[in-house]
């Protein structure tokens, strides 16, 4: 067993690594729900020195929990991706300072926007199909030819996290947030292609 999680980083060593931004991937220890995968992210609140984690679930919707007390709970393994800010090689401490806040306040925005926003109705036939054809990705010239358009309003898990990047100017505005499953946020390819001012490192494991 030791072995097994020698590579494993607690969340209380790497605490002070994290950020807001930095996505959240997890392999829940039941088959089913491993398969389908899960994406939250990590907000900071600079005011009370507090990681929380953004995200979306059935059954609930888009919720904010206290990261240790989510990290404990969630059954299975849990793996961060740490951003890295483009502002950052600049060098002029008023632009990184500027940048730094202007993300910061639209992350807060975001939050208070969507916070307790649904889940997709899983009880409707508009609901499921926003799920499936999200997992569904076959591209002609770039294209994807299975694309939402229902009416369903939910945000599901990794929808919510493209959704924040974008509206905080570190996904490119033509991304659609619809099309992205968990497994998404684990490929650097996929996730690369649409990054503006930023890059994400490695999966970290810390759980």
């Amino acid at each position: 067993m030791a072995e097994e999680n020698a590579n494993i980083i607690p969340y209380p060593k790497i605490r002070q690594d994290l950020s807001t931004f930095t996505i959240i991937n997890c392999e829940h220890k039941r088959l089913f729900w491993r398969l389908i995968g899960h994406t939250a992210v990590v907000y900071y609140c600079h005011e009370t020195n507090q990681l929380m984690v953004l995200e979306s679930h059935r059954g609930v919707g888009v919720t904010l929990t206290p990261m240790g007390k989510w990290v404990s709970e969630y059954p299975g393994k849990v793996f961060v991706r740490i951003p890295t800010f483009d502002f950052l090689t600049v060098g002029h401490p008023t632009y990184i300072t500027d940048f730094d806040e202007k993300i910061q306040i639209k992350a807060e925005e975001f939050i208070k926007k969507y916070l307790g926003s649904s889940y997709p109705n899983l009880q409707t036939w508009s609901g499921k199909m926003k799920l499936v054809l999200a997992a569904l990705d076959l591209k002609i010239c770039r294209k994807d030819l299975f694309t939402y358009s229902g009416d369903d309003v939910g945000i599901f898990c990794t929808m919510l996290v493209i959704m924040l990047l974008q509206y905080c100017g570190l996904v490119s505005m033509g991304t659609d947030a619809e099309e992205w499953e968990p497994d998404d946020t684990r490929k650097d390819f996929t996730l690369r292609q649409v990054l503006t001012n930023c890059k994400y490192g490695n999966e970290i494991q810390i759980k």
